[in-house]
Order: structure tokens, then C-alpha cells, then sequence
């Protein structure tokens, strides 16, 4: 084999390692989990779940996104005012339940599928996805970030919440390469 071929075939290798699917973990400060919950038929009240983590591999060639794993903790659901918040930790029993995960069990065309377990039940979901952005960030590391938006009836988990019989629900974040993170922490 000459040079010329050596060369090639390294060239077609490290290329096709780059397209390899890449684990990201879920950049907390930067993916937000928030709901919108309607009030009498008056108005919407949105909230915001402040404690969120996980992580997702994704392939930027085919656009495959699985081995999602995504957990909120209930007690960190934020709507702005306190009392509120209160009531809906007790109709959510947070101190019972104080974790609602996804876990991603296929894709196809842009739906992800998967569990969500929430109020202690666990259903199949399949969720519309949308990619928002992908490259380097600043600080050396690389980043893909995605959205989804779905409606929740939180009686089918069990959790009869009369002033919240539909729970809209909407995700959107970024996730850091794993292989980068290195050299973010390394920065600081």
C-alpha cells in the first residue's frame, strides 16, 4: 500500500469516528422544563421546574436521538409565588413522589418515544422533537440543544389534580458533549 492510500484510508476512518452517535449530558443552568397549567379559563400560570438533569447521545449525521434519560424533582417547581406553589406540592404528593423521569426506548422521523414515570405510574409517550442548534460554545466545549411541547393529564398517573385536569407541557435545552467537558472544567 502506498502513501497515498495509507493517508486516504486514515482519512475515511477519523471521519467516520467524528459521525460516530456522542453522549451529552443535560447542561442544567441552560434546559428548561416548564408547564402552563389554565386558571378558571381566565389565564394561563406557568411554571418552571428548577432542578433538572440527565443525559442523551445523539448522532448529528442521521439525527437520531436515544438512551434519553431526563429526571425533575417536583419540590423544585417554581410558578412565582409561594403559596400557590405549596398547594401544588401537596396535590403532586412531592414528598412521595418527588421525581417524574423519561427514559427514551426509540426514534423515528423526529418523534422520540419512551416512559414517562410521574406520580409514581409509568405510561409510553412518544414526543414531536426539534432541533434548535448544535456547535462549539466558548468555553471549548460543544453543544446540541433540542425542544419538545406535549399535553399532560396528570388522573392518567393518578395524580387527580382538579385545578389542573391538563398540564401543557413544554421542554427545550442543551446538552454538553461528554467528550468536552474536560476541557470546560479545566477552564475554570
Amino acid at each position: 500500500m502506498n502513501i497515498r492510500t495509507t493517508l486516504l484510508a486514515a482519512a475515511f476512518v477519523s471521519g467516520a469516528a467524528i459521525a460516530a452517535p456522542v453522549k451529552y449530558d443535560i447542561d442544567p443552568t441552560h434546559f428548561y422544563v416548564q408547564i402552563g397549567v389554565s386558571h378558571l379559563g381566565y389565564s394561563t400560570i406557568p411554571g418552571l421546574f428548577k432542578d433538572v438533569s440527565g443525559s442523551y447521545t445523539y448522532d448529528s449525521d442521521s439525527g437520531e436521538i436515544k438512551d434519553v434519560s431526563v429526571t425533575v424533582k417536583i419540590p423544585s417547581l417554581d410558578t412565582g409565588f409561594g403559596e400557590r406553589d405549596e398547594h401544588l406540592q401537596k396535590y403532586l404528593e412531592s414528598s412521595e413522589y418527588p421525581e417524574a423521569t423519561f427514559k427514551s426506548t426509540a426514534w423515528k422521523d423526529g418523534q422520540l418515544s419512551g416512559k414517562l414515570t410521574f406520580h409514581g405510574k409509568t405510561h409510553d409517550i412518544t414526543v414531536p422533537v426539534t432541533k434548535t442548534g448544535e456547535g462549539n460554545d466558548p468555553w471549548g466545549g460543544y453543544r446540541a440543544g433540542f425542544s419538545t411541547a406535549f399535553d399532560l393529564k396528570p388522573a392518567d398517573y393518578g395524580a387527580n389534580i382538579e385545578v389542573a385536569p391538563l398540564v401543557k407541557i413544554s421542554v427545550s435545552g442543551e446538552g454538553i458533549r461528554t467528550d468536552d467537558k474536560g476541557k470546560k472544567e479545566a477552564k475554570k
